[in-house]
């Protein structure tokens, strides 16, 4: 380390105390003003749930068409019915496919009727090949949906419709589920909040007045609000568990490399990636398993799905928070309690000694991950490019002005993130240049293997200590779900979420229940690589010991 980078770490260590002082007194401020503006706006609640359909897992009404005990089209029907109700006041539909998912269910009823009637059709046989026959879904705009928008939120492919599905939406319907219609989205995708200038803004189930969360937050608002039973989105930097938290649902993202994504991106079509990942958003924990065993195909023998975990004899740690509390907000009161009784639970219940520990790399958590998408995404077109959708470039001070006068195509924290590119770019050129002047050339592969090592490091320390039966209790974020714009004035509390797709651990968002105020409390739990199922088994614990998730909705 030279002299300079240590005077400056050193500066920076000496400063902690007084920085974290200040990032308090912003965040109090931050806090007072959204609620003093928010304030006089009523908060709406949701029409009452009338049809129990509504609220039955998908495993379940899949199993009940099976049986005949209801009908496909039974199902069809009372999510249309709820979608039409919910979606005004929520606003995460991008576009329905309701008349073609009835036609879908009448032929799977016909199916079913006529098979079992000559024998030609096993229940067994069913619930082996088609495990979700008749039960509906819906999926993010992000992933393509034939015959459905593929936008991605942006204004200049506000016209363009997909050509064909996503392999995870061609496996979804493989396995018998209809699909609704395809759901709202961040722009591009590249935000924790669902809002664009082709579909607006969506709502969050438990409090309109706030966020969902993004960018996966149209499904995490209609799946809360009993609008679809199965939900698939991608998560890149928290895009499933972060709307599952704000949500109060069960996110899970699958270890990186298991699930494909082609088909779930705009501009870049890989099969996989060291980074997204795409998984299910559930109201129940029960569907998890299942889900992610049809999105993994092949690659779920990877995962031991099937394998029971000894609850009794997992290793437990907890972290309260990342550390830093100055680049993200200290953690809210009452989520620190949610996670202190969870631990509670597991001493209790199973008689684990829960271990308190610090992986001192997480206070470096949105450094490691910039690097890391650094390195997966370098080459890809600049953000300017990809907000032109790839032909050529938006004029940047051109779409600044129109923002300020009301004319905007893109949205602010986009606009934000242009910004911040143009004046990393800047540093980077005038680095060169300077090095380049005074004989000292930088070699681009010396700082790669930096940060390569950076991330690897922090990967095999924490896989060192989790194992292949160990779990990591962690924050899904450091505050409750914040109201509309909040998300501009703490850009950086995605870390939170944002760190594990960096380092490839699978992690499951479980809800605990609701504050005072009546919004989700949650908490991640992250398992050593490719044991998705233990993460998975204990949401489903947890979910017995707090109840999981909470309609927002009264149930009549």
């Amino acid at each position: 380390m030279g002299l300079v980078s240590w005077t400056l770490l050193t500066a920076w260590e000496v400063s902690r105390p007084m920085l974290r002082l200040f990032r308090s007194g912003y965040d109090i401020s931050v806090s007072l003003l959204f609620m003093m503006f928010m304030s006089w706006r009523r908060r709406t609640s949701l029409p009452p749930v009338f049809n129990p359909i509504l609220l039955q897992s998908a495993t379940e009404l899949a199993r009940n068409i099976r049986d005949r005990k209801v009908t496909s089209v039974e199902v069809v029907r009372a999510y249309i019915t709820r979608l039409s109700e919910v979606n005004p006041l929520l606003n995460g539909l991008a576009q329905e496919n309701f008349q073609a998912a009835l036609m879908q269910a009448r032929k799977v009823d016909e199916t079913l009727e006529k098979g079992y009637r000559d024998g030609t059709l096993l229940k067994e046989d069913v619930e082996k090949n088609q495990p979700f026959l008749g039960v509906p879904f819906t999926v993010k705009e992000f992933i393509a949906l034939k015959g459905h928008p593929h936008s991605a939120g942006l204004v200049a492919r506000s016209g363009v419709v997909a050509r064909s599905d996503a392999e995870v939406v061609t496996r979804v319907k493989k396995a018998g589920s209809i699909p609704l219609g395809n759901t709202n989205v961040s722009e591009l995708g590249m935000w924790w909040e669902s809002n664009n200038y082709v579909y607006g803004r969506t709502n969050n189930p438990y409090d309109p007045r706030r966020t969902p969360g993004g960018s996966s937050g149209g499904e995490a608002a209609l799946m809360s609000a009993c609008g679809s039973p199965i939900s698939i989105c991608t998560d890149t930097g928290g895009s499933i568990r972060i709307p599952a938290f704000f949500s109060g649902l069960f996110g899970h993202k699958p270890t990186n490399g298991v699930v494909p994504l082609t088909g779930c991106n705009i501009h870049r079509d890989v099969d996989y990636d060291d980074i997204q990942v795409a998984g299910p958003l559930t109201r129940h924990a029960c569907d998890l398993a299942p889900l992610l065993n049809i999105l993994a195909g092949d690659n779920v023998s990877k995962l031991s799905l099937e394998k029971k975990v000894n609850l009794g004899r997992l290793n437990v740690y907890t972290m309260e928070s990342d550390g830093d509390e100055i680049l993200t907000t200290a953690i809210c009161p009452e989520l620190l309690q949610a996670q202190r009784s969870v631990v509670q639970h597991f001493c209790k219940t199973h008689d684990t000694d829960v271990k308190k520990i610090n992986i001192p790399g997480m206070r470096w958590s949105f450094q490691v991950t910039q690097n890391k998408m650094e390195e997966e995404y370098n080459g890809d077109p600049s953000l300017t490019q990809q907000l032109a959708d790839n032909k050529g470039e938006i004029d940047f001070y051109k779409e600044m002005r129109k923002s300020l006068t009301g004319r905007a195509r893109h949205t602010v924290p986009l606009l934000a993130q242009v910004a911040f590119e143009k004046v990393i770019g800047k540093l980077n050129f005038l680095r060169e240049q300077k090095n380049a002047l005074r004989g000292r050339k930088q070699l681009k592969r010396s700082k790669s293997v930096e940060e390569d090592t950076q991330w690897k490091t922090m990967r095999l320390q924490i896989q060192r200590v989790l194992g292949d039966d160990g779990i990591l209790v962690y924050p899904s974020h450091p505050t409750l779900a914040p109201y509309h714009r909040e998300p501009v004035f703490r850009p950086l509390n995605y870390t939170y979420t944002a760190i594990f797709n960096a380092l490839g651990f699978p992690v499951t968002q479980v809800p605990l229940g609701l504050s005072e105020n009546g919004l989700p409390l949650g908490v991640q739990v992250v398992a050593g690589m490719h044991q998705d199922h233990i993460s998975i088994a204990v949401a489903a614990d947890l979910e017995k010991a707090f109840g999981g998730w909470v309609c927002p909705a009264k149930v009549m």
